[in-house]
């Protein structure tokens, strides 16, 4: 017999522990990756907020919302907090106001150190949205 079988039949109980603590830390490397986290967000609505009736923030993965929130009012910066498994997501926000509204998109990353600060005001990138027909 070769001095490697015996020495791997010697330490067999070590080695078969080594592989299975090996395996665990692989498993649970994964399990955790998937784990979700806390998101602080700042969203910062801008210098036009008082023109804002209503604000509606979707997170987006892979096409569909996950989450979403509601801002009735909102102040020229709102802190949300939210819960959302890693990876990367669209953020699609529509600002209602009393002439129409437009929506504004953004993208977000998960995990994220601290306060994310998120900007839903720039023009330029906004979509205009008509006024909703009145009665």
């Amino acid at each position: 017999m070769h001095p490697w079988l015996r020495a791997l039949q010697k330490h067999r109980r070590r080695i078969a522990t080594l592989v299975v603590v090996v395996g665990v830390l692989v498993v649970g490397g994964r399990l955790f990756d998937a784990v979700p986290r806390d998101v602080h967000l700042r969203l910062r609505f801008g210098p036009d907020h008082a023109a804002v009736r209503e604000a509606y923030v979707a997170y987006e993965q892979d096409g569909e919302e996950v989450v979403g929130a509601r801002f009735h009012r909102p102040d020229e910066t709102v802190d949300h907090e939210l819960s959302l498994a890693p990876g990367r997501y669209a953020i699609t926000a529509t600002l209602r106001t009393e002439e129409g509204g437009r929506v504004i998109r953004r993208a977000l990353r998960v995990p994220s150190d601290g306060v994310v600060h998120v900007d839903l005001y720039d023009r330029v990138m906004a979509h205009r949205i008509e006024p909703e027909a009145r009665p």
